[in-house]
Parts: C-alpha cells; sequence; structure tokens
C-alpha cells in the first residue's frame, strides 16, 4: 500500500502537465516556392599534420537566369594551411558544393549530378538539380559552370 502512495503524486503530476491543445493552433503556410537563390563551393582536405579536416570557400558568383544557375568559379591564393601544393590540386572534380534554396524546399540531384554537400565531379556538363517546394511543386535547375580559375 506504500508503494502505491508513493506513485500517486507522480502520475497526478503526470497528468496535469500533460498538453493536448488541439485548437487555436496558427495555419502554417505551405510555401510553394522552388527556388535557388545562390550557389556555392569549398574545398576540403585532411591536413596529417594536425589530424583535422581543413576547408577553403572558393570565391562564386552566381547568376540566376530563370531556371538556370551560372557559375564563376576562383580558387583563394595560398595562404597558412592552404599552401600552394594544396591549392594545386583544387579541380572542379573533387569540390564540394552547396546551394541556398527556398524555405522549407528540399533538393536532389538529377541522374549522375553530384549530391550537394559532399565532393564530387562538378567537371561534366548537364549538371541538374529538382528542388521541391513544401506544397509539392517541383522546378528542375541546371548548374553551369562558366569558368574555374586555379
Amino acid at each position: 500500500m506504500k508503494n502505491i502512495i508513493k506513485f500517486i503524486p507522480v502520475i497526478i503530476l503526470s497528468l496535469v502537465f500533460t498538453s493536448c491543445l488541439k485548437s487555436d493552433l496558427d495555419e502554417l503556410p505551405a510555401f510553394e516556392e522552388a527556388e535557388i537563390t545562390q550557389f556555392r563551393f569549398e574545398y576540403r582536405w585532411f591536413d596529417e599534420s594536425s589530424t583535422q579536416l581543413k576547408v577553403v570557400q572558393i570565391d562564386t558568383e552566381s547568376t540566376i537566369n530563370g531556371a538556370s544557375v551560372d557559375c564563376i568559379l576562383t580558387v583563394p591564393d595560398a595562404d597558412g594551411d592552404f599552401t600552394t601544393a594544396i591549392k594545386n590540386q583544387v579541380s572542379l572534380s573533387n569540390i564540394v558544393g552547396y546551394a541556398d534554396i527556398s524555405t522549407a524546399a528540399t533538393m536532389a540531384p538529377v541522374g549522375n549530378t553530384p549530391v550537394l554537400g559532399t565532393p564530387g565531379d562538378f567537371s561534366s556538363g548537364n549538371l541538374q538539380y529538382e528542388v521541391t517546394a513544401a506544397d509539392g511543386t517541383k522546378k528542375t535547375w541546371t548548374l553551369n559552370i562558366v569558368s574555374f580559375n586555379n
């Protein structure tokens, strides 16, 4: 009997602090935009001396033209950990791309286009990504690497 009495306050507190709110909730919008607003790139390498992953941002000039993104990439000058030897290893076949897209949208590569966020080969043509808005609207985007300056 004493054990049951010990658990009564826990049961009462559990019931009191449980929320069952089902009304007066704000209606959230179903976003319909499936846009890319910016594309960026970076190069990653493993530094043996410090056993760390290092990252350098590649200067990217993105121009949006309808459902196409034209990018001019410029590898920054060697400096500090980013030595000339490491800079010379940077190419379109081993960089990481990422994009800014519409609120609540998702993005997926089409065909053999590299997955964003991981090192990939952006040297081939016909790079396409499909952006899906929160309401299900889909838009296919083409990524064009106009020039790569190392």
